[in-house]
């Protein structure tokens, strides 16, 4: 499975919602149960999956799927 399936359905099961719902466009701001609290789900999950850290100077730019993607796939070269 490739990097951008793995994020979509990782971010699916922490909003607990159908990856048909979500694509690389989705934002923080389209997806009601996206809050807070769950976008610190969904990157410690990122950070467990891929045996990675997320830069801390980084997470609050995170704020739509394909950044995420592009973020994990710049981390992992």
């Amino acid at each position: 499975m490739e990097i951008k399936e793995k994020v979509m359905q990782l971010v699916a099961e922490c909003l607990e919602i159908p990856t048909e719902k979500i694509s690389l466009e989705t934002d923080m701001d389209d997806v009601e149960e996206w809050d807070s609290m769950r976008h610190v789900m969904i990157l410690s999950r990122l950070e467990e999956e891929f045996d990675t850290m997320i830069p801390e100077d980084d997470i609050f730019d995170l704020v739509t799927i394909g950044a995420i993607v592009e973020e994990i796939k710049k981390i992992k070269g």
